[in-house]
């Protein structure tokens, strides 16, 4: 005890601040750790998803959207899918313009209930699978829940 009481007196600042050091890391330590593991809980969604148990939108009919964009003649292939409330709708077409695409765009609208236009956002893509330099493709359109109107992007 003689020796630890000596070791203070000699070098009392050292002491201190290898307790204020360490108390330091500890603190630094326990932080980190909470902020890493409070990362991992919770729903990636949060309560965004509230309530989309009352607008079910099943495979099938996304299926059945996808055959009749895939019937119109000017179209290759469609997709339709939905991640969380965004229903995406990706179409590549053979030949045409952008005004084609926008009809496609907004005939597909028929195929949703009002409700669920009220509560999903739509969003679509148009390619050509043979893009010319010149090209008015990719165009782009979202159509969010609250509104009526599809918004368009090219680029």
């Amino acid at each position: 005890m003689n020796k630890l009481k000596g070791f203070y007196r000699n070098n009392r600042v050292f002491v201190i601040l290898m307790g204020v050091a360490t108390l330091c890391m500890i603190l630094i330590l326990v932080v980190l750790f909470f902020y890493l593991t409070g990362q991992r809980g919770g729903n990636l969604w949060g309560n965004r998803l509230q309530g989309i148990e009352s607008f079910p939108i099943v495979d099938t009919r996304l299926r059945e959207i996808e055959e009749v964009i895939s019937e119109i003649e000017i179209v290759d292939r469609a997709s339709v899918r939905i991640v969380g409330r965004i229903v995406y709708i990706n179409v590549f077409l053979n030949d045409g313009r952008a005004s084609d695409a926008q009809e496609i765009a907004m005939n597909s609208l028929e195929h949703f209930s009002e409700e669920e236009l009220s509560f999903y956002d739509l969003h679509f893509a148009f390619a050509k699978t043979e893009d010319e330099e010149e090209s008015e493709f990719p165009i782009m359109g979202s159509m969010k829940s609250t509104n009526r109107v599809i918004r368009w992007t090219n680029f």
